[in-house]
């Protein structure tokens, strides 16, 4: 089964532009969700992140592996 969605998103100078308490409120209401199932979804396209502890654990240590490659870091 295919979908088609509309997606609305925010562009980079608008994220970049965010605070960091604008950027935690976009993360926890735009970005992802937890559903009725205990499941990790994207908030976006709502398709699964993680459904067992290990999954998000490993989610979770491959974000952190990103810590040098993504941006500057700003003051």
């Amino acid at each position: 089964m295919k979908h088609t969605i509309e997606i609305d998103a925010v562009d980079i100078p608008t994220m970049y532009k965010m605070s960091i308490d604008e950027y935690r409120q976009y993360i926890e209401t735009e970005l992802f969700f937890v559903d009725h199932h205990d499941v990790l979804r994207s908030a976006i396209a709502q398709y699964p992140l993680a459904v067992t502890h290990e999954q998000l654990r490993a989610l979770i240590t491959y974000l952190q592996s990103l810590d040098s490659k993504v941006g500057p870091e700003r003051a």
